[in-house]
């Protein structure tokens, strides 16, 4: 890993939505250094200055296709795309040994597995949702869990944007694999349902509830901008540059904050 005083990063797919998020915070933040951003070969803004895609002044930085010149000079590929383009970028960044910021969500196991092998060479982090405010949902409801699981039903909503392709989201999925676990720690046998709507233009919205007689308990996050993750990989960057090989999550990143 290079040690500049600014992280290096490159943005897989930075003319979506995600990728023009953290490209904004990007070159704004004094710790972070724009180096790259990519699409893929069939994009019609390939070879364009990404400062003038940004609306704002050139940066002499253009969208890229070709992924060993998206890699030469970074240190942190981030990656919100779908599973195929983690699987690809993943593979060039073992290659390259640049550390891998991963927010992808509905990846197969068969794409975790590899990260958790490239690990042994590199930095990696996969979190399918890098806000704060989300990851300490999970947390309180892993402890709920522990303390009134076996008596009370359990449920997850998840309320996304209709144009999220995968269902539920990665997010939700994440939630109930947790509280799965804390359940099986206590040889609890139970199924958590997950309730997933798909309507409107939500950035996410995710609760948990608790319903015991005469009374239910509910924890609940809600988004109200893109930029909350983007903010989170830009913070989750910094941290993970810093990092030994292996592989991380978010509480890893909390637990350090805490």
């Amino acid at each position: 890993m290079k040690k500049n005083k600014k992280v290096g990063i490159g943005i897989v797919g930075i003319a979506g939505k995600m990728g023009q998020s953290i490209a904004n915070l990007a070159i704004n933040d004094p710790g972070i250094s724009l180096i790259a951003g990519s699409e893929n070969k069939h994009h019609n803004l390939i070879g364009m200055d990404i400062g003038l895609f940004l609306g704002k002044e050139k940066l002499n930085i253009f969208i890229e296709d070709n992924k060993k010149k998206f890699f030469k000079n970074i240190d942190i590929a981030i990656e919100f795309g779908l599973n195929k383009a983690t699987n690809s970028y993943l593979r060039e960044a073992y290659e390259q040994k640049v550390a891998f910021l991963s927010g992808s969500t509905g990846i197969s196991l068969r794409t975790i597995k590899l990260m958790k092998e490239a690990s042994k060479r590199i930095p990696i982090l996969w979190s399918p949702n890098m806000s704060i405010g989300a990851n300490l949902l999970k947390e309180m409801a892993v402890k709920i869990t522990s303390k009134i699981g076996k008596d009370y039903d359990i449920d997850i909503t998840d309320l996304h944007h209709k144009e999220k392709r995968d269902n539920p989201s990665g997010t939700a999925l994440s939630i109930k694999e947790e509280i799965s676990e804390a359940l099986k720690k206590r040889k609890i046998k139970k199924k958590v349902n997950i309730s997933a709507i798909r309507a409107g233009d939500s950035t996410g919205e995710h609760s948990v509830i608790f319903s015991g007689k005469g009374e239910r308990v509910i924890i609940k996050h809600q988004s109200t901008s893109r930029e909350i993750f983007a903010q989170g990989a830009i913070e989750l960057s910094k941290w993970l540059q810093k990092q030994k090989p292996g592989f991380y999550k978010m509480k890893d990143f909390l637990d350090i904050k805490s």
